[in-house]
């Protein structure tokens, strides 16, 4: 038996309702553990796309001065608090990153496909859609994945190795890995990480629009200028990155072509920010 068309039609949805949900005041109540998990990756992924610019600022510096990159692993190292750097506290700093990479990661496996009939109806509703934003989330679905291989390899060295924290032996541990590798790394993480972010401006309303008002070409004028600005962002950071990348490649090519690779860099007293 159908359902009659008095009753089906029976309430056209406002935009409001359309976007907000109709009756979810009436709505039964599910566990609160998926949104839960929702709001923990938003918030870990904030987290972690502010530390990505963060770290290209740090890691950068060594382009002006290995000086300048020095006293900013001093200070990361609580040189100005004690007398000297503190490898505990580099520790503590890549042990929350870690912290924010796991919950993220474990937050995000909830949308991997977990089958091949999934993945399937994923990519036909890609090539149906062809949207610009289902196409990234194609992209950050990629990425995401590659960073199960890339990321954990780069947080435990450095969480079993805060002594490494050197400009000369990043510079050598750059040029072992390679141009390529790195280079990879770099691009895989910072389209993941600026995706992510204009997702997540996008996913909780960052513009609080008027529903009622012009709701699709409002919205979907916001999205294009938004996307275009992070991807820009995103294409920034890899040049810049990369010319980073080059930079400590060329440091530990010397170094290792001069019998110097386990050499660490003295930083002089009168250049010493906290001496």
């Amino acid at each position: 038996m159908s359902t009659p068309d008095s009753v089906k039609y029976s309430n056209t949805p406002t935009a409001t309702e359309n976007v907000w949900g109709a009756g979810l005041k009436d709505a039964k109540r599910q566990s609160p553990s998926t949104a839960l998990a929702d709001v923990a990756q938003s918030v870990t992924g904030v987290i972690l796309g502010i530390f990505l610019f963060c770290h290209m600022a740090f890691t950068s510096s060594v382009q002006i001065s290995k000086d300048l990159f020095a006293n900013l692993i001093n200070t990361s190292g609580g040189m100005f608090m004690f007398a000297e750097e503190q490898a505990w506290l580099h520790v503590v700093f890549v042990g929350f990153i870690t912290l924010c990479v796991v919950i993220h990661a474990f937050c995000a496996l909830r949308r991997f496909p977990t089958s091949y009939h999934q993945l399937r109806d994923i990519k036909a509703h890609y090539k149906m859609l062809r949207h610009e934003d289902t196409t990234l989330w194609m992209v950050q679905l990629v990425t995401a994945f590659l960073l199960f291989i890339f990321v954990f390899p780069h947080l435990i060295s450095m969480l079993c190795n805060p002594h490494g924290f050197d400009v000369n032996l990043i510079g050598v541990h750059t040029h072992h890995m390679g141009m390529i590798y790195t280079f990879v790394f770099l691009v895989i993480t910072e389209l993941h990480g600026m995706i992510g972010l204009y997702r997540l401006a996008v996913k909780w309303d960052i513009f609080a629009k008027n529903p009622e008002t012009d709701i699709i070409d409002q919205r979907n004028g916001d999205r294009a200028g938004l996307r275009k600005t992070f991807l820009f962002i995103a294409l920034l950071m890899i040049v810049c990155g990369t010319l980073t990348a080059w930079k400590n490649y060329s440091i530990g090519a010397e170094l290792i072509e001069n019998g110097q690779e386990a050499t660490r860099y003295v930083l002089a007293d009168e250049n010493n920010w906290w001496k």
